[in-house]
């Protein structure tokens, strides 16, 4: 079946992921619509703004949530923060569609993933092909990542390809009637348009480096309206920022995907992070 043209998704939303036990206050999302190809952000705000009233905020009620509108918003793609793929070495000749379907089965916690991955991996840190492409600074069973990685894949992308309502890029062939799905990340997108500074924090400084993030983001083909600027730059931990970063690479994921480029076999079994 030949892939729809890439404007039939008209709804852009960008994730920044967080499987900490705050989730609906760390995860931070994004929203944009595409009008002759600029991509327009018009709110950004943590996902529990989102969520019914009457619903708590727990960890699992906010991934139940995310799953739910990720296979609603079918006119949609979504950029989220998060590793979609393992190492070839480490998935020892299963499929890329294997590998995450059987996730639940092979690890039972965030501990048990990381301490196989090491030990899979002869206690290394190895990166997939397109992290070492695109600098991406960690590993998806880093320290500091290993928890995101279990909780997104566990709670997020196995439960929404068993059902079949989602289709990730560039491994699944894009259909109308799904979301389509694009692992990125922000610092390899700050990376590639020279401005990688640090930006996460309460200092003036820090303060100063995301005004001047988000003054590059407007010479981007983005508009971003003014509850978005006032969001991004008050959000000191970054997320918010991170967010329309996401946003941004889901856009660029929607261009990419018109040139109908030839990929490296390592993308369709590890997955892809588009900046």
């Amino acid at each position: 079946m030949p892939s729809p043209p890439a404007n039939s998704k008209t709804l852009i939303y960008g994730v920044d992921f967080s499987g900490s036990k705050t989730a609906c206050k760390k995860i931070w999302v994004s929203r944009g619509t595409i009008h002759n190809r600029t991509l327009h952000i018009n709110s950004c705000c943590p996902i529990s703004d989102l969520m019914p009233e009457s619903i708590s905020k727990d960890r699992d009620n906010c991934l139940s949530f995310l799953r739910y509108l990720i296979s609603t918003e079918t006119k949609a793609i979504f950029g989220l923060d998060l590793s979609l793929g393992f190492p070839e070495a480490m998935i020892d000749g299963q499929s890329w569609e294997s590998s995450i379907l059987n996730f639940s089965k092979n690890y039972n916690s965030p501990e048990d993933f990381r301490a196989k991955c090491r030990s899979a991996m002869g206690n290394k840190e190895v990166k997939r092909k397109t992290e070492i492409q695109k600098k991406a600074p960690f590993c998806v069973y880093n320290l500091r990542l290993y928890r995101q990685t279990y909780y997104g894949i566990k709670y997020i992308i196995e439960p929404l390809l068993k059902k079949e309502h989602v289709r990730i890029m560039p491994i699944q062939e894009p259909l109308p009637e799904k979301a389509l799905l694009a692992e990125i990340c922000p610092a390899c997108t700050l990376k590639r348009n020279d401005i990688y500074v640090p930006y996460k924090g309460k200092s003036n400084r820090e303060l100063e480096n995301r005004r001047m993030i988000l003054a590059a983001i407007k010479t981007w083909k983005i508009e971003l309206e003014k509850k978005v600027v006032k969001a991004a730059l008050e959000n000191a931990e970054g997320d918010a920022l991170d967010s329309i970063l996401a946003a941004y690479a889901a856009h660029s994921a929607l261009q990419e995907m018109e040139t109908d480029q030839p990929l490296a076999k390592e993308y369709m079994s590890e997955g892809m992070i588009y900046d």
